[in-house]
This record gives C-alpha cells, sequence and structure tokens, in this order.
C-alpha cells in the first residue's frame, strides 16, 4: 500500500513538472549563455577553461534549450528573424563538421580536453560521410593547419585519408539549397530566389565604377563598426553582432565606397554557394572586377566560403538604395 503511494506521489510529481512552462529568459540573459557556451569559438578570445567541447551533444542540448526559451514577443523583428535563423540552421548538416573553419577550436582546449575534442570530430565526421557529408577542400586545408599547430596526431593522421567534396560551396551538401536559401532570407532580410537575386546584384553591379585600394584589406564586420550603429546578436560568427540589422543602420555617404566591392562578393558567394561555381571561375570574377592579384582573391574567396551570404546582409543596402533612386 505504502509503495502504490509513493509511486502515485512520483508520477503526480512528474505530470506537474511536465506541464510547467519552461522560464523565459531576456534577450540579454540568452547572449550571455550563448557566449559562455560558445567560448572555445571565438579566435581573439582570451579565455581560462571551455565548459563545452563545440557541438558535442550537451553543447548542442545547451544551445538549443537557450535559444528555445528566449522571450519571443519582447524582441524587435530583427531579433526575431536572428533567433529563428540560428533555431532553423540546427535542422542542417552543421552538426556533423563539428570543427568550423574559420576559428581555431584547439588553441583554448588544455590537454585532455584536446584528446577528448579529437575523438569527437573523428567520430562526428564518420557520421557524416555516411550520410555524404564532407568538408571542402578549402576547409580541410585550414583545418590541417589547425592540427598541425595543436599537436593534434589523430586528427592528422585521420585527416591525411579524408577526401573532401569536389566543390566549394553548399549547394554540394545534402539539403544544401536549402540550407543556403535559409541564409539568403536572413541575411538578406527577405525571401528571394537565388538567381532573381543574382540577376539584380549583377545588374547593379555593371553600373558602378569602383577605385581597388578599398578592397586590400576588406573585412565584412570590420566595415559593419566603421560605418553603422552596431546591433547586437546572438551568433558567434558575426561576433555577436546582428549583421542585417546592423547594416539597415548605417551611414550611405561613407559605405558607398564598397558598393562595387560588396557587390561582386554577393555575385561570388551566390555563384559559389547556388551555382556551384568553380574555384577558378570564382577568382577570375575577383580579379578581373575588382583589379586585385590572385592571393587577395583567394583571400576574398576562403571568407565567403567560411560565411555563406554574410555579404548580402551589406548588399542589400545598395540595391534598396538603388530601387529609391
Amino acid at each position: 500500500m505504502i509503495n502504490k503511494h509513493l509511486i502515485l506521489s512520483l508520477l503526480a510529481v512528474l505530470l506537474v513538472a511536465c506541464s510547467e512552462k519552461p522560464i523565459q529568459t531576456t534577450y540579454a540573459e540568452a547572449q550571455l549563455g550563448i557566449k559562455e557556451l560558445n567560448t572555445a569559438l571565438l579566435n581573439e578570445q582570451k579565455v581560462d577553461g571551455v565548459n563545452f567541447l563545440p557541438f558535442s551533444e550537451p553543447y548542442l542540448e545547451n544551445r538549443h534549450h537557450i535559444l528555445k526559451n528566449v522571450a519571443f514577443a519582447t524582441l524587435t523583428p530583427e531579433q526575431q528573424s536572428e533567433l529563428q535563423y540560428l533555431i532553423i540552421q540546427e535542422r542542417y548538416p552543421e552538426r556533423y563538421l563539428p570543427w568550423p573553419a574559420l576559428t581555431n577550436v584547439a588553441k583554448h582546449l588544455n590537454g585532455a580536453q584536446k584528446a577528448e575534442w579529437q575523438k569527437l570530430v573523428v567520430s562526428k565526421l564518420k557520421e557524416a560521410q555516411e550520410s555524404k557529408i564532407f568538408y571542402n577542400r578549402y576547409e580541410l586545408e585550414q583545418l590541417i593547419d589547425y592540427a598541425k599547430s595543436g599537436n593534434l596526431d589523430e586528427l592528422q593522421a585521420y585527416f591525411k585519408g579524408y577526401k573532401p567534396r569536389s566543390r566549394l560551396g553548399l549547394h554540394q551538401l545534402p539539403n544544401g539549397k536549402e540550407w543556403y536559401q535559409s541564409k539568403i532570407n536572413y541575411y538578406y532580410s527577405a525571401v528571394e530566389k537565388p538567381l532573381t537575386l543574382l540577376a539584380k546584384i549583377q545588374k547593379e553591379s555593371s553600373e558602378q565604377t569602383y577605385n581597388s585600394t578599398t578592397i586590400e584589406h576588406f573585412d565584412l564586420l570590420e566595415v559593419a563598426k566603421q560605418n553603422c550603429k552596431i546591433e547586437a546578436g546572438l551568433n558567434w560568427i558575426e561576433q555577436y553582432i546582428n549583421l542585417p540589422a546592423t547594416f539597415k543602420n548605417c551611414d550611405m555617404s561613407k559605405l558607398s565606397k564598397y558598393r562595387k566591392a560588396v557587390l561582386v562578393l554577393a555575385e561570388v558567394d551566390l555563384g559559389i554557394h547556388y551555382q556551384a561555381w568553380s574555384e577558378q571561375q570564382a577568382l577570375v570574377t575577383l580579379v578581373q572586377k575588382l583589379e586585385i592579384d590572385n592571393t587577395q582573391a583567394k583571400t576574398l574567396l576562403k571568407d565567403i566560403i567560411f560565411k555563406p551570404a554574410a555579404v548580402l546582409a551589406a548588399a542589400r543596402p545598395f540595391l534598396l538604395d538603388n530601387k529609391k533612386t
């Protein structure tokens, strides 16, 4: 009889717990939580320790919990768009490619964590291969450099036999075109078909003059910081800057000198990630249209490959500005 009462009491507690709504958090609280979670993912960030290995199961669970529990109704439209984008990204192959090539995760790890990190990456990449998900050549070359600098012997050995996918863009991954479309929707702040957007960009780009000296050290985040009012974000890739919201608040008289550069980069972004452009086609376009050398072009292409569609946030003001005029 006692056992029966105990069981019923436990079930009642569980039912109450399940029926309770999760505690909602503010945007600021979510940003703090995300930053704490992503301590291993920012190159310039100095950290004393890492609590979660990126894209491990505890990391994914905690990230999902943080994003799902933000009080959506209290956010600005731009914040809502960013939050929806980050939640949508969880559906795509990102989790199977656990080491983002644009950041050296290993530099923030201690010896024990490095050993665990290598096992995690190899395990995830083996799962990815079963689903035909592979890094591209630019990503693989960068990860090999990271593995060497961090003395990650297990990963160095694994990468020797790793065959990257043949093309550089997202289109070649399973659901890659859908993944890229979701990025267009967010960064461009509108649902636009890639080919329609490409035609608009090429038309606008062909009508502009350009001073090649402004492209030598082009960096999208630096352009935003120097010419726009920064809006806080949740995405570590943009150093917690909401790029679409930020580029809506720019001094267009100062930003105008980047017009041609941004439009050409946006054209190449769409070409690589949606139209299956080859590396050579992309480099030739950058060299010829921006009047730069091959080394500079390769640096710009690498950024496009590592940050798909991000440049569209900067391109949108120019296309809208053209409509007004």
